[in-house]
C-alpha cells in the first residue's frame, strides 16, 4: 500500500501488510501508452493521471498489473477495486461507477503495412477476420457492430503476432495505442475508424462513495489546473 507523492506520481507494484487495507485497490494492464511498466514503475498517460488522482484525493492504494481479463474482472467483482484505463461503453456503464475523463480516444481497425486488406467502410471490414483481446472493450464493440469473424486472444501481444503472421486481417485498437506502435516503428496502418470513446477509471459499485467523489474531484482539479493536459502532452 502506498501514498503517491510528487506532481506526477509513479507507482511500483507493492505488497501490502495483511494488517493494513488500502482505501482503493487499482488494477491495470500492459497497454502502452496508457499504462505500462518501465523498470519497476508503472507509467503511461492513464497511470500517471490515476496516481496523481490518488495523491490529490489523499487515498492509499495498492496496484496490480495483470492480464486485462483479470484486471477488469477484479473490479467487476470486488468492492473498493478500480481498473484503469477503461473505455466507458454502454455495455459496461451499469457495471461500474466512473471517474472520468482521463482522455477521449478513437477506436481504429488497423492492418499490416503493405497488406491488400483495404476496406473503405465498416461494412467492408466485416468480410475480414478482426483480432482483439479477450474482454477488451473492442471485443464488445465488434460484436455490437455485427462483425462475424472476431479472434479474441488473451492479450494484445498475441494478437499483434497473429497480424504479423497473416493469421488475422485487422486489429481493433485505440488510436493512442496505434500511435504508440507507429512511434516504435511497427509496420501497421489505419484501415477504418470504428468509434470514439471516453477513457476512465472504472470502479466496483460497492466502492466507498465518498472515496469515489474524492477521486472525481481530484481529477477535475487536474483538468482545471492543466495537469491533465501536461501529462497527455508527455506521451504524444
Amino acid at each position: 500500500m502506498k501514498f503517491a507523492t510528487g506532481l506526477i506520481a509513479l507507482a511500483a507494484v507493492t505488497v501490502m501488510s495483511p494488517a493494513m487495507a488500502a482505501d482503493i485497490n487499482l488494477t491495470t494492464e500492459e497497454y502502452k501508452p496508457f499504462n505500462y511498466t518501465d523498470g519497476d514503475k508503472i507509467v503511461g498517460f492513464g497511470a500517471d493521471q490515476v496516481f496523481e488522482v490518488m495523491n490529490r484525493a489523499g487515498l492509499s492504494y495498492d496496484v496490480e498489473m495483470a492480464q486485462w481479463s483479470r484486471a477488469i474482472g477484479l473490479a467487476e467483482k470486488k468492492a473498493d477495486y478500480c481498473v484503469f484505463t477503461a473505455s466507458h461503453t454502454a455495455e459496461r456503464d451499469p457495471k461500474f461507477v466512473w471517474v472520468e475523463p482521463l482522455n477521449v480516444d478513437r477506436t481504429l481497425l488497423m492492418k499490416k503495412s503493405g497488406s491488400d486488406v483495404n476496406p473503405s467502410t465498416i461494412e467492408d471490414a466485416k468480410a475480414f477476420t478482426v483480432g482483439t483481446q479477450s474482454q477488451d472493450y473492442t471485443e464488445s464493440l465488434l460484436k455490437d457492430q455485427g462483425f462475424p469473424k472476431i479472434d479474441a486472444a488473451k492479450n494484445m501481444e498475441t494478437t499483434l503476432k497473429k497480424l504479423d503472421a497473416g493469421r488475422i486481417d485487422l486489429v481493433a485498437v485505440s488510436e493512442a495505442f496505434y500511435n504508440s506502435l507507429k512511434k516504435d516503428g511497427k509496420d501497421v496502418d489505419i484501415a477504418v475508424v470504428l468509434s470514439e470513446t471516453v477513457l476512465s477509471m472504472a470502479c466496483n459499485p460497492g466502492t466507498n462513495a465518498g472515496n469515489v467523489k474524492k477521486m472525481q474531484d481530484a481529477l477535475k482539479s487536474m483538468i482545471d489546473d492543466g495537469t491533465q493536459a501536461k501529462i497527455l502532452a508527455n506521451y504524444q
